[in-house]
């Protein structure tokens, strides 16, 4: 099964456009109707989308391909965006990529909060975090999403996608002590090129002396500046 999926993936990806079904078929060898269901296995997974003409590679597969070189990119990228926030803060810094229903720590630099809430290799929670709420307010992954938000009911997902409104209009995303006791998190979210969000950086510190407000435009900063570094990457 898996290899006919791939012969799919790989001829649509080759077709540099639209492709039908028969098509597919004839270039795979693949019986139309095992096609036909294939296809529209993929197209719910998002891995491919439908068009006029048949279908494209989807979505899904870009923002994975994002995500398969990230934490070195990002390890490279972020080193002097982080040294520029830490000096502006002092505080303890992250950057981190979603992982199912969690955000794992790829680069930190620690602050003044001791002991260190998290470090690099560490895995915390998307949907208390301030990294994962500044990724989720942005992704297009329905399936990740489903995996965070499972387990909520009605009211309180309701809560958490009014919380992301706020945080895709400001940019910046908050964890008001949810996580960590006494600690508030600030995040905004690295985008790639395609606007996918492939990581996010965070600034963490005391509850009894840091304002998050004073923080907000600090991490947009840094969010956006890593953003750049990554597309000037990529070109």
């Amino acid at each position: 099964m898996l290899d006919r999926i791939l012969a799919i993936l790989e001829t649509v990806r080759e077709s540099h456009g639209s492709t039908t079904i028969t098509q597919l078929a004839l270039a795979t060898g693949i019986p139309k109707s095992t096609v036909s269901r294939l296809v529209g296995d993929l197209v719910r997974q998002r891995y491919l989308t439908r068009t006029a003409e048949g279908v494209v590679i989807g979505l899904r597969l870009f923002e994975l391909g994002a995500r398969a070189s990230t934490p070195r990119r990002l390890s490279l990228a972020a080193l002097p965006v982080l040294a520029e926030l830490f000096n502006a803060t002092g505080e303890h810094l992250n950057v981190a990529v979603q992982e199912g229903s969690e955000m794992l720590s790829v680069v930190s630099v620690r602050g003044r909060l001791r002991p260190a809430p998290s470090h690099a290799g560490v895995r915390v929670p998307s949907i208390t975090t301030a990294l994962g709420k500044a990724v989720l307010a942005f992704t297009h992954d329905e399936l990740a999403f489903g995996s965070v938000v499972t387990g909520l009911d009605l009211r309180s997902r309701l809560t958490f996608e009014k919380e992301l409104v706020s945080v895709r209009t400001e940019w910046v995303a908050i964890d008001r002590c949810e996580t960590f006791p006494g600690v508030v998190g600030v995040a905004s979210p690295v985008l790639s090129p395609d606007r996918i969000p492939v990581a996010a950086i965070s600034v963490a510190g005391p509850v009894t002396d840091m304002d998050p407000n004073r923080m907000a435009p600090l991490v947009r900063h840094a969010a956006l500046a890593l953003t750049n570094r990554l597309a000037l990457q990529v070109a």
